[in-house]
């Protein structure tokens, strides 16, 4: 990624208590890159260590290539600083990963913004673009883009923010111990968001308290000052939320949560609900994007509020300005109806895709084509089970993909369905199954599972043979 803003040698070693070895501490440089594939002139080459890569092994291309500086924290092969320019600021720093953190959270101190900070189990990143739309039809806002939610991605996004952002909305991802402790200590967000608490990354984080611990640190790193906002209706994360001193927004379906959706009433393509805050009232009609996206909205609601917006402003800027995001994609081919939630799926964001298959009254004929839900540990075989047995209360047929696929198929049966090991496997049964000649009238055909069966494949494929 390259990151354009100028930087000055003496910021960076003085926030990542470097040494400078070669070059001038009074220089500066035009932005940082970490990919000598994209890196531009008179960019500082920040050397990371990757699962299949050494940043610290392009050295030398990124000077042909005009870099200005590099930030390493060993010498490569062939490297050898008195054959360098005098020019060519060499910045040694023990580790550049966290260096890079280090920086970062020099630099959001510099911009002196309100950062808001998102995460979750599900709906970190529809929370961010709903609350990234909103916020910045008030103020200037930034967003980090894409998936870079890592300790990579969170410390180039902020140093991609230019200085006159009044707001930074940052997602903050986490498949290990400890790592949404170190994002929200680079970040010190001023407003922070639980999106919600499920089973995900469990051969990481070890246990659903685990995964709660760890979603929790991003509180316990939230300006004192600030703002908390979390989902009302799992008991166990509002009880560990009482212990934290900043004033806290709930959001959440069940009474007792400060924003709260009720009166959801679906009419064909529209979505009908009352959004109340403490006292006051206010009724929305939105695209049908599911009663999961609801809570998403409330939350992305929940952080203008925090910035003192009120409800009314923000409701009006909803139903006439804001685009309503949502990961999964919707095509109408004929007479189905095909749902592309691919991006990736755990026991939670399942249950709800398959609770928005349930919605759409329009299709009664409905299909699941489910690939497995990954890193999910010792327990992978019971939450394939539920979901499983939750499709078979929504669904008339299935295909499931994956090496655990005939767990989601023990619990679905008797309903008919089919089991293949990997996704190519599918494809291939798809030229002979003939979908649209198998099933009759208005059919929905819902398509999740985990990022690494590339499932995206399917909804092509799908397309394709429905024209």
């Amino acid at each position: 990624m390259n990151v354009e803003n100028v930087f000055f040698t003496e910021d960076i070693i003085r926030a990542t208590s470097g040494m400078l070895l070669n070059g001038d501490m009074g220089s500066s440089f035009r932005g940082i890159s970490t990919d000598t594939r994209i890196i531009k002139p008179g960019y500082l080459f920040w050397a990371l260590k990757g699962k299949n890569f050494d940043g610290h092994d392009f050295w030398k291309e990124a000077i042909e290539k005009g870099a200005k500086g590099l930030v390493i924290s060993r010498f490569s092969s062939g490297f050898r600083l008195e054959d360098l320019p005098k020019t060519i600021s060499v910045i040694l720093v023990k580790d550049t990963l966290s260096a890079l953190g280090d920086f970062a959270k020099f630099w959001r101190k510099k911009l002196n913004c309100v950062v808001v900070a998102i995460t979750g189990s599900c709906g970190k990143t529809t929370t961010k673009e709903l609350t990234f739309e909103i916020l910045s039809r008030f103020f200037q806002t930034f967003k980090n883009l894409a998936n870079y939610n890592n300790l990579i991605g969170v410390p180039l996004s902020i140093l991609s923010m230019k200085e006159g952002t009044e707001v930074g909305v940052l997602e903050l991802g986490t498949n290990a111990p400890g790592e949404i402790a170190r994002l929200s200590e680079i970040v010190f967000p001023q407003v922070s968001v639980i999106t919600c608490v499920y089973p995900a990354h469990l051969e990481g984080l070890g246990s659903l308290e685990g995964i709660l611990e760890e979603k929790l640190s991003i509180f316990k790193n939230t300006d004192l000052n600030g703002k908390l906002v979390y989902f009302y209706d799992q008991e166990p994360l509002r009880e560990k939320v009482k212990v934290f001193k900043q004033e806290k927004i709930s959001f959440g379906f069940e009474e007792g949560a400060d924003l709260r959706a009720k009166n959801l009433e679906l009419d064909k393509d529209k979505l009908k609900v009352e959004i109340a805050f403490k006292t006051h009232k206010k009724s929305l009609i939105l695209p049908q994007i599911g009663k999961h996206n609801v809570l998403n909205l409330l939350a992305a609601i929940a952080v203008g509020l925090s910035l003192n917006l009120d409800l009314d402003s923000i409701a009006e800027k909803i139903e006439k300005e804001v685009p309503l995001y949502q990961r999964a994609k919707c095509y109408k081919k004929g007479r189905f109806l095909i749902i592309d939630d691919t991006y990736n799926a755990n026991p939670g964001s399942m249950k709800a895709s398959l609770e928005w298959l349930r919605s759409f009254s329009d299709y009664p004929q409905k299909i699941v084509i489910l690939g497995d839900m990954l890193e999910l540990g010792p327990e992978s075989k019971r939450y394939h089970e539920e979901v499983g047995d939750l499709a078979k209360q929504v669904a008339d047929q299935a295909y499931f993909i994956g090496e655990n696929a005939k767990f989601y198929a023990a619990t679905f049966s008797p309903k008919p369905c089919e089991v293949f090991t990997t996704t190519e496997e599918f494809l291939e049964a798809l030229k002979f199954l003939r979908i649209k000649d198998l099933f009759f009238g208005n059919t929905a055909i819902l398509v999740k599972g985990s990022r690494g069966l590339r499932l995206e494949r399917v909804v092509e494929r799908l397309l394709e043979e429905l024209e």
